[in-house]
Formats: structure tokens, C-alpha cells, sequence
């Protein structure tokens, strides 16, 4: 990580700097602060605008410039971050690393400013903005050794193929289905490739990490992680998938009754309950009164939450928190924001990808029922969730 004098975030981290072909190529880390227990710390940067699921959004303006001697160095492009005016909702706690391009600093400049914009106190924006960044870029460029030999373009743009097929676990032999593959870092951003009658399949994605789900019809998924984001060159890699045939499960006699009635009105009484299309209703998740703790018999409808998002790799969700109107607006509004995200937390801990469930928090302001009454403000108080995907 480079040396820098002064910067005007510490949620944003220039974490590498590389001068390679015609650019200047800044590696960025961005992660707002993180909850803890129950003093959460959210913070709004677009007071002015409509509050979308967390709130947060992220994003990098093409009018930023690098400067060192006196001289401006243009930007040129950037991944993983939309430009302006377009926005990235962030997830609080999460990491968000990001590459922008600039022109080629001349050789000699090893301190410079990085400019993305003035901050107004009226401006809903805050800029990034880092002075005296510190580089190793000497006057004296060292030459190649061997310039006969041919190199690939140091700005040429690095591609990977992947490569394999879906194997049947039992029997070893190709099948035929899909592979989806997601870019970690932005979890709208994915996409998928069908396997040949042979059950081969190939693609080609650039270096960076990324979540692989295979499936295929009577089979359960698998996925596996990689991190390709370090590779500088282009290059092929074999990834076959090894996939479980789902057990079909054997029928009992019709006359055989092994399962009491009362024992299956009580599952279907902690099942979710859907109220509108994709929308679902947590009645059973109980927190402590005024507080954002999960008690322990939420847990059961949680799990059934839990199995439908095992059960399907794709899911997508957004969790959402409303409360009665007792009490101030605002600490309503924070309060259902904390029990929505405490929700999402037990989720995450019990293996679903943070990048799968979103939340929001309503507070008083989306009620179901009359909150005159205590049974109507009882309804209020309730956790939602929106199948997104």
C-alpha cells in the first residue's frame, strides 16, 4: 500500500499503484463501517435523494485527473465502480475493490495528487480525494534485457478461459446443463453458458473473483469460488464440476400415517407467508421489545427462509423491517433497519453470500393494520421479505 500524506475518506484505501503501458492503473479498497452489536453506525450520503435498500451507493467521476510536477494526467476508464451519474449500492461491513485507469505519469514524478472533485458542504457527493501519494517511478527507466524476444502488451486487455465439463458423480459420465458465473464484487452482475449435448462448456471472463454454480435437471447444484484477480496474462484453465444425483425419495403405503396431524399444522404454522406474489411474511421472527436482538424462536421460520435459499442458488432477496408508530419517526425508521439487518446477519451465518439478501427499513411508515389499537400495532411490528431474483 503506498504512503499518503492526506486524504479526505478513510472508508476508501488506494491499495496499489502500477505504471504499465500507456496508464497509470490506481487499485482502490472501499468498506463503510461495519455494525456492531447494536450500536450501528449508518450513515446516508445522498440526503437529497430517495433512500434505495441500505443506502449507500458508490460511484467514480469521469472528471477525476491525477496531478504531479504541475502537470494533469486525464482519467481514462474504470472497473468494478460505475461512473457518474451512475450509482452502486454497497452493503455496510463489505469490501468493494475497484481499478481506475489514468494517463501514464512521466517517468520522474513519484508524488502525486489524486483529484476526484471539490467537496461542497451543499453537494450530496463526497468525493474521494488523496494528496501526496507516493510511488516508485524513477527518471531512469531500466530497459528491456532481451528486446528480440516478443511480450504481450502490458495494456493489452487480460482475458481468461475457462474450461471443463458436468460430470456425473456416481457414474463419471458428461451430462448436459449449465454453468452460471457471478463477478463477486457486484452481485447484479452475472451471467451463465449451456453445456454442449457432450456436456462441455466454455467461456471466456476477465481476472477477477468470481463464484461458479453448475446444474444440471435432476442433479444437485455445486459451486466453487475462485479468485482470479491477481493473473496478469492471459490464459486456460480446466474446471470440471462434479455434480450429486438428487435421491428419489420412496413412497409410503397410503394407508401407513406415521406423522401425527398436529405435528404438520405446527411446520405449516412456521412457514413464511406469502402475501402477494414473490413477497413473504416472517410472523414468527420475535425480537426484544424496543431492541433489534433476534430471540431464539425465530429461528424456526428463519430456517424455513434458510432451506428456500438453499434450495435455489438463484434466490435473491430483500429483507424489510417496519415497526408501530410509538415512539420519534427517526429512531422507528433506524430500529427496523437494525432488526432487518440482524435477519440478513443470521442468513450469513448459516452460509448464504452476504451479496444474495439486500435490506431495508421502513419504520412506521408502511403500516398493515390501525395502530389505535394494540392488536393493529402488533401487525405493524413485522419482518418482510421480496424475492428479487
Amino acid at each position: 500500500m503506498p504512503e499518503i500524506d492526506d486524504q479526505t475518506s478513510y472508508e476508501t484505501d488506494i491499495t496499489k499503484v502500477e505504471i504499465r503501458g500507456n496508464n497509470t492503473i490506481v487499485y482502490f479498497s472501499y468498506q463503510i463501517t461495519q455494525a456492531s452489536g447494536n450500536n450501528y453506525q449508518f450513515q446516508f450520503p445522498y440526503q437529497n435523494q430517495p433512500r434505495r435498500n441500505s443506502g449507500y451507493t458508490i460511484s467514480f467521476n469521469p472528471k477525476s485527473y491525477i496531478n504531479g510536477n504541475g502537470k494533469r494526467f486525464k482519467y481514462v476508464k474504470c472497473t468494478g465502480i460505475p461512473e457518474l451519474p451512475e450509482e452502486k449500492e454497497v452493503v455496510p461491513g463489505e469490501k468493494y475493490r475497484f481499478i481506475v485507469y489514468f494517463e501514464k505519469l512521466d517517468p520522474g514524478i513519484e508524488t502525486f495528487n489524486l483529484i476526484e472533485g471539490k467537496n461542497r458542504p451543499e453537494d450530496s457527493h463526497k468525493y474521494w480525494n488523496f494528496y501526496g501519494v507516493h510511488i516508485n517511478n524513477p527518471l531512469v527507466q531500466v530497459p528491456p534485457t532481451d528486446t528480440k524476444k516478443s511480450a504481450p502488451r502490458e495494456d493489452e486487455e487480460v482475458m481468461l478461459t475457462i474450461k471443463g465439463k458436468l460430470i456425473d458423480s456416481k457414474t463419471n459420465k458428461p451430462i448436459v446443463g449449465k454453468v452460471l458465473y457471478r463477478y463477486d464484487f457486484d452481485a447484479q452482475k452475472s451471467d451463465s453458458v449451456k453445456t454442449t449435448p457432450t456436456g462441455e462448456f466454455t467461456f471466456k471472463i476477465k481476472p477477477e473473483a468470481y463464484t461458479f454454480i453448475a446444474s444440471a435437471k435432476g442433479y444437485e447444484n455445486t459451486q466453487e469460488s475462485m479468485d482470479l484477480s491477481k493473473l496478469d496474462k492471459s490464459q486456460l484453465f480446466n474446471q470440471s464440476f462434479y455434480l450429486n444425483p438428487i435421491e428419489k425419495e420412496i413412497k409410503k403405503p397410503e394407508t401407513v400415517k406415521e406423522t401425527p396431524k398436529v405435528v404438520e399444522s405446527k411446520k405449516e404454522e412456521n412457514k413464511p407467508i406469502m402475501i402477494e406474489e414473490n413477497k413473504f411474511r416472517l410472523d414468527k421472527v420475535y425480537f426484544e421489545i424496543g431492541e433489534s436482538k433476534l430471540l431464539p424462536n425465530s429461528y424456526e421460520q428463519l430456517n424455513g427462509l434458510l432451506k428456500m435459499l438453499k434450495d435455489d442458488p438463484k434466490m435473491n432477496i430483500i429483507v424489510e423491517g417496519h415497526t408501530d408508530n410509538v415512539g420519534e419517526a427517526s429512531q422507528n425508521k433506524r430500529l427496523s433497519l437494525e432488526r432487518a439487518y440482524n435477519v440478513r446477519e443470521y442468513l450469513i451465518s448459516k452460509g448464504i453470500p452476504g451479496y444474495r439478501i439486500q435490506f431495508k427499513g421502513y419504520g412506521d411508515t408502511k403500516p398493515i393494520a390501525d395502530n389505535n389499537t394494540e392488536e393493529g400495532r402488533k401487525q405493524n411490528r413485522r419482518v418482510e421479505f421480496l424475492i428479487i431474483e
